[in-house]
């Protein structure tokens, strides 16, 4: 990249600011909800962990490199399609948000009962560091691109959609995907590791 797509690049970064913190808050949203769920129903408890080891069997004797490939790629075209669908006045990222955000929320509680607090986090600490951040970048692209219609009446930008889909497909490429593969590595070599799994 050269200077000027580098300065482009952190400007759009800049714009998306706002939507990151509504993602971020959705996703939160969506985690208190399914704590609760579970603390509240210890009947959903038992489903999820049900749940959870059908759901680890799919990966289960996968060899390392081939699983952090299937991570990868269900984690970046999940990203891409919140992307693509976000012109539908923002809905499939929210959703996903609150989808996801409950999944989590519902996790955790369950992960701690059964393996502790400390591998608990661990588990999801260390490429949850990552991967959030990318997965935030896409659903605040998603939220902005549907809110893109709403923007132009009120004179808040002169840019196109298919011009914002441009900006938000070279973030998606330069940034949204390094930051997806790295995670994916880190879940499949690292997380094992220092959850002493």
């Amino acid at each position: 990249m050269t200077g000027n797509d580098n300065a482009e690049l952190r400007h759009d970064l800049a714009r998306l600011s706002p939507y990151g913190l509504a993602s971020v808050a959705l996703f939160a949203f969506g985690a208190l909800g399914g704590g609760l769920a579970i603390i509240l129903s210890p009947d959903t408890s038992l489903h999820l962990q049900d749940l959870l080891k059908q759901f680890a069997k799919i990966f289960q004797g996968m060899p390392r490199l081939q699983l952090a490939a299937a991570i990868f790629f269900n984690n970046s075209v999940k990203t891409l399609l919140v992307i693509l669908l976000g012109p539908l006045l923002g809905l499939a990222p929210v959703l996903f948000l609150l989808v996801n955000g409950a999944i989590l929320g519902a996790v955790i509680p369950v992960a701690v009962e059964s393996r502790g607090l400390w591998t608990a986090i661990m588990t999801i600490l260390p490429h949850g560091i990552l991967e959030l951040p990318a997965i935030f970048l896409g659903t605040s692209i998603g939220i902005s691109l549907g809110l893109h219609p709403l923007a132009r009446l009120r004179g808040k930008t002169e840019l196109t959609l298919f011009s914002e889909l441009g900006h938000a497909l070279r973030i998606y490429l330069s940034v949204i995907i390094p930051l997806l593969l790295i995670a994916a590595a880190v879940e499949v070599f690292v997380t094992p590791l220092v959850a002493g799994l």
